[in-house]
């Protein structure tokens, strides 16, 4: 089996585990698993495809609208009035995965293998970022913002999510730490 195979395999199976019905009853009682366990497998198993399709074909475009789409198609199901609105009823549900899956994983692996050093690099301080101002939200409003979980489900998720930012601050430090030094080809080192 190839890599490319592998790959979309890998990414069925994370959108079957996301999706089926008894284990997607599992994800969505909670707010923290419905949104840090079901949306990054669905997002994963879009990025896999995308990867999958940046090995195999470049694009003569830049990568970073394709990373904004992305970012935008996740912020749009992260609002809770759609957060809300795909719990409700099985249409939205199904529509949300697709999203998730088509518009947010696919152009995200895509546009990560596409995407050069800087780019990168804003990418994943604005993912940083948006981390710690959404667990601050989720801990700042008073009341709840979505209508289909508890406040104690909100401030879990704040805290999840600061604690989620600092550890992809940390990883990006020590990712950039460690792998900073590059090997040239002609095997003197340059710093990407």
């Amino acid at each position: 089996m190839d890599a490319r195979t592998l790959r979309f395999t890998t990414g069925a199976a994370l959108v079957f585990t996301a999706l089926l019905p008894s284990l997607s009853q599992i994800w969505q009682a909670r707010l923290i698993t419905h949104l840090l366990v079901q949306y990054p497998l669905l997002i994963a198993a879009g990025a896999l495809a995308g990867t999958a399709l940046a090995h195999t074909r470049r694009a003569r475009w830049s990568a970073a609208p394709t990373l904004l789409g992305a970012a935008l198609a996740l912020g749009f199901w992260l609002l809770p009035r759609w957060i809300d609105t795909a719990l409700a009823a099985r249409l939205p549900d199904m529509v949300k995965a697709g999203c998730l899956v088509a518009l947010v994983g696919l152009p995200l692996g895509w546009g990560w293998i596409q995407a050069g050093p800087v780019l990168r690099g804003f990418a994943w301080a604005n993912a940083i970022s948006m981390l710690a101002v959404m667990g601050w939200l989720q801990l700042a409003v008073p009341t709840r913002l979505c209508n289909r979980y508890l406040l104690g489900d909100q401030r879990q998720l704040g805290l999840a999510l600061l604690a989620l930012a600092v550890l992809v601050m940390a990883a990006g430090l020590a990712r950039a730490m460690l792998c900073g030094r590059q090997e040239s080809p002609a095997g003197s080192a340059v710093r990407p």
